[in-house]
């Protein structure tokens, strides 16, 4: 079987459909894909190196590059930008000293791999785009394929960025070496997909159907239950770069303010919310807290997501001292669950 039907196959075993644009990449990476057998032709600008997929946010840029990682049998890892950049200061730090440093790295990278996906590629800082540049003009030239997502197309990465006219080789480096490859497309399929979730159907959605439906929405590997906010540490149920997972009966509960709330909203592009539970005036503070939160996304604009587990959040409140703040707050969690509120909110 093709690696296209491959991928659809095993996104559809998901629950996940794709759209005709994304159907199209699946079938010319097809066309494409590295083969160990052409994998070692050296640095020749005439062998295609790997994909540079761009396009909207929402659009299952990773979901796709993440599908086809995992189907590709090659010496492989996968970053987040980032991490990339992270591990990469790491190594130079090491080799403080050393002559050609550079050199060393995209040889201990080649040394370990035939593939590499970094994942949300952007520049924003000036030493990470020189060194972006310096990077990328020896290791293009090694056997290393490459799968790349991003945002924007590579003309238009590190834009007004200090000594921008240095960063323009990498960008040259990219589209010579890389098929640059637009998905194409209005729809924004990460809000469909969370926006439906769980609406038209009668089944309890318990935490762990939760935990594999955002391991596959977000393409996260582990979930970790600790995170920082404003120099403080929080249960939660998982974040990554993109998300936070709160537990409402946990999170709430802790002494928490309108900060860090505003902290969550500014560093997320999606928060995820479930453990919902039934509250009176005895859980008082856990209630005011709730409905702080609830006017700063709102009024942030966040894209927010309430996971029913057989209670509705909107109908969590039975006391009678909030009631005149909870009927406001009712009203903005009707409106935040709509896919019209999440088609424009947050960063779309």
């Amino acid at each position: 079987m093709s690696i296209h039907k491959n991928i659809i196959n095993i996104l559809k075993s998901k629950g996940i459909t794709l759209d005709r644009p994304q159907i199209d990449f699946i079938e010319i990476f097809d066309k494409h894909k590295p083969k160990k057998s052409k994998l070692f032709l050296g640095g020749s600008k005439n062998v295609l190196k790997g994909f540079y997929l761009w396009g909207d946010v929402g659009r299952g840029k990773t979901l796709l590059l993440n599908t086809i990682f995992d189907e590709l049998d090659l010496k492989k890892s996968k970053f987040h930008y980032i991490d990339f950049m992270h591990s990469i200061h790491e190594d130079l730090k090491e080799l403080s000293g050393k002559k050609n440093p550079l050199d060393l790295i995209a040889d201990k990278l080649a040394a370990k791999h035939e593939l590499i996906f970094i994942d949300e590629f952007q520049v924003e800082d000036v030493a990470d785009a020189m060194l972006i540049t310096n990077l990328f003009q020896r290791i293009f030239k090694k056997n290393i394929y490459f799968l790349i997502s991003s945002n924007a197309h590579p003309s238009n990465l590190y834009l007004d960025g200090l000594q921008r006219q240095k960063f323009l080789s990498a960008v040259n480096l990219i589209i010579d070496y890389l098929n640059v490859y637009k998905l194409e497309g209005a729809k924004d399929y990460r809000i469909s997909l969370i926006s439906d979730f769980g609406n038209n159907s009668k089944e309890t959605f318990n935490e762990e159907k939760i935990k594999d439906f955002i391991s596959a929405t977000f393409e996260c590997d582990e979930f970790k239950k600790e995170v920082d906010i404003n120099k403080r540490t929080f249960c939660c149920n998982g974040h990554s770069n993109s998300f936070i997972w709160l537990g409402f009966n946990v999170f709430f509960k802790e002494a928490s303010s309108s900060k860090e709330y505003i902290e969550i909203c500014n560093k997320y592009d999606w928060i995820l919310i479930n453990n919902f539970v039934l509250c009176d005036d005895d859980e008082a503070d856990l209630i005011r807290r709730f409905i702080s939160f609830i006017d700063i996304a709102y009024k942030e604009n966040i894209k927010v997501k309430f996971f029913n587990e057989g209670l509705n959040p909107e109908d969590i409140y039975t006391g009678n001292r909030f009631q005149y703040l909870w009927q406001r707050s009712k009203s903005r969690i009707n409106e935040m669950k709509s896919k019209k509120y999440l088609l424009n909110s947050g960063k779309n």
